[in-house]
């Protein structure tokens, strides 16, 4: 790569969630109350998001939050289960994948 180019945007995650967990996953979110109401809601948006990402040129990694053990994930790495315990458990999927992308 000369100087001139720059290097390609970063891979990015996003957390994906599976149409049976919803409901507990609101549940279990300390956000909840501010999630779509619906999967299908949540779904679309999240796949506009996705798309949106893409035509960017980033490389958009899904990670799937599981109901069962998300909450323990969350007290193991000092972050409350809302949407400062999802962007710590994307980055460290994306870091695991992608290594540092500094």
């Amino acid at each position: 790569m000369t100087s001139f180019e720059q290097k390609p945007p970063p891979a990015v995650g996003a957390y994906w969630v599976r149409e049976e967990d919803y409901p507990a996953l609101l549940k279990i979110f300390d956000d909840g109350e501010n999630m779509p109401p619906s999967w299908k809601e949540w779904l679309k948006m999240a796949e506009e998001m996705e798309q949106g990402l893409k035509a960017y040129g980033h490389v958009v990694l899904r990670v799937p939050v599981d109901p069962a053990t998300f909450p323990d994930w969350c007290a193991a790495h000092g972050v409350r289960p809302g949407s400062a315990g999802r962007r710590k458990f994307v980055a460290a999927a994306v870091t695991e994948r992608y290594g540092n992308q500094n």
